[in-house]
């Protein structure tokens, strides 16, 4: 009989079964083919179509014409199913001036082959904030396909200025070159205007009279104003009070 040993080169890309051939001596299987499977391996790292070699070993046989004979070696190309990149989610919803926050998720698309850090920042810190500052996805481990939280708050400027849009800016950075600089898509995410122009005055502070007894109120504005505002102030009978300023 003549065995024939068969092993994959690179058992991460592709695997081979049997582990070997036997074609019997005086019977009729010496000339029939033996069929061998070789079947991919999924990696989940952006690698690229690997190819790799299922190995046949010199064949033994008591047949000195067959033991140690040399069999050409087959090479196989894994195709690979993977891509480098980044799934963000979309944004819960709007923040507001006071303090609402909204949040989405993020998470890789394939293993990295080193460490992916994403730093996030606000386009503009006066309508949100973003935190964590950054997310780390770790490689060869099962962290790189789990969605990580990003929180975004809202932040109060007291100006009617309206319903803000912003942009949490996303960066990648990795040893991976798959991932190095890779473009991530920005969130954008609206703060809700809580302020409204408005004007509130305070109780009078009691009578006046005409020993020359005087009374007080206050003034202020609900928001800040964009330009400069003026009141004026007038009594509607001078000949009883008068006002000042």
């Amino acid at each position: 009989d003549v065995t024939m040993a068969l092993s994959s080169s690179d058992t991460g890309e592709g695997t081979v079964s049997p582990a070997a051939l036997t074609f019997g001596s005086g019977d009729s299987t010496w000339n029939v083919d033996q069929a061998v499977t070789v079947t991919g391996v999924d990696d989940n790292s952006d690698d690229g179509d690997v190819a790799y070699t299922i190995v046949t070993g010199a064949a033994s046989s008591s047949d000195g014409n067959y033991n140690g004979l040399a069999v050409a070696d087959v090479t196989a190309t894994n195709d690979d199913d993977d891509t480098a990149g980044v799934t963000v989610g979309a944004i819960s919803g709007d923040t507001d001036e006071g303090g609402a926050t909204a949040t989405f998720n993020v998470r890789l698309t394939s293993d990295p082959t080193g460490d992916v850090t994403m730093a996030l920042s606000s386009s503009d810190t006066g309508e949100g904030t973003v935190s964590p500052a950054a997310l780390t996805f770790g490689s060869g481990d099962s962290t790189w396909n789990v969605d990580q939280a990003v929180t975004v708050t809202g932040v109060d400027d007291n100006s009617i200025d309206g319903d803000v849009a912003c942009t949490i800016v996303t960066a990648a950075s990795s040893s991976d070159g798959n991932y190095n600089g890779l473009a991530v898509p920005d969130v954008t995410v609206t703060n809700d205007d809580d302020d409204t122009a408005g004007i509130t005055v305070g109780a009078i502070s009691g009578d006046t009279d005409e020993g020359g007894a005087t009374a007080t109120f206050n003034l202020r504005l609900n928001a800040d104003p964009s330009h400069v505002v003026t009141i004026a102030l007038s009594s509607s009978d001078a000949g009883e009070g008068t006002v000042s300023p």
